[in-house]
């Protein structure tokens, strides 16, 4: 069995070297240049990192919350107090920021199966606090057994949290989560509830019909604790999220096309001579 951690990135790099195999048959038997080109292509994932503007995302909870505008690192390109703090009363209370299609940079073309990850800049108001990050799609295909086909699917991150000094990142071989329908209000995808927390790679290997789903928000929140607990505040500076850079794929491909073309035009003109 492959390892969780392995699963999503061995099923990317098989399908990134099929296209290219499939090339290569195509237009040349062999060519040192154009492996080299593979090798660089398998071996290595570009991507990029669109940075959202925390002022713009949707601001949501429930219980007692509140959101407070103040200044921030993105001020000179988000505007004015850019940064966003969530103060909770309660470790039971909720409170939440979202970014999705609305919001500019939000990523076109966003998927669950293309995502590359995420960093968030933070600040904490003390060692207690736990944000996590919430996935939002709706599952098409009506196979994870929600009500609904048209529900809201949330992967809730379900962990210790992932905050390293200012950072907060998920990782989609190493960030745990759990499904829930987030529009009926019940766990989806296992016998133990909350409990069933897997990487989104392992998720998307279990369930590959969500692959193309498209992602629909990506969420910050802190808060329903299962426990009363004391009041918890985090402030959101930024949002990184990383995607998939198409132009670099796309430029090495056409870099591996046309060595072929010209290899194929070369050894037709020395058959003729």
């Amino acid at each position: 069995m492959v390892p969780e951690s392995c699963a999503g990135f061995t099923r990317k790099v098989y399908r990134m070297k099929s296209l290219l195999f499939r090339l290569f048959k195509q237009t040349l038997p062999c060519s040192a240049a154009v492996l080299a080109l593979l090798g660089v292509v398998v071996m290595s994932s570009p991507v990029r990192a669109d940075s959202l503007c925390p002022n713009a995302a949707n601001q949501n909870g429930s219980g007692n919350y509140t959101f407070t505008n103040v200044v921030g690192p993105l001020d000179a390109t988000c505007g004015a107090k850019s940064a966003v703090t969530i103060t909770i009363n309660s470790a039971t209370d909720y409170g939440r920021l979202a970014w999705d299609a609305t919001v500019a940079g939000y990523p076109a073309g966003l998927t669950l199966g293309n995502v590359a990850g995420a960093s968030a800049q933070v600040v904490l108001d003390g060692a207690a606090d736990q944000p996590f990050y919430m996935l939002g799609f709706t599952d098409s295909t009506d196979q994870l057994g929600q009500a609904n086909g048209g529900d809201q699917i949330l992967m809730i991150e379900f962990q210790n949290s992932t905050v390293s000094g200012s950072t907060m990142a998920f990782n989609p071989n190493t960030t745990l989560f759990n499904l829930y329908d987030n529009s009926q209000g019940f766990y989806l995808n296992g016998p133990n509830g909350q409990a069933d927390a897997h990487t989104l790679d392992y998720w998307l290997g279990q369930d590959p019909f969500l692959d193309n789903e498209a992602l629909q928000q990506v969420r910050i929140g802190i808060g329903l604790a299962g426990g009363a607990g004391p009041s918890e505040s985090v402030t959101v500076n930024s949002l990184d999220l990383n995607v998939p850079e198409p132009t670099s794929l796309l430029l090495l491909l056409t870099m591996v096309g046309t060595t072929g073309l010209g290899m194929r035009l070369t050894q037709r003109r020395n058959r003729r001579s």
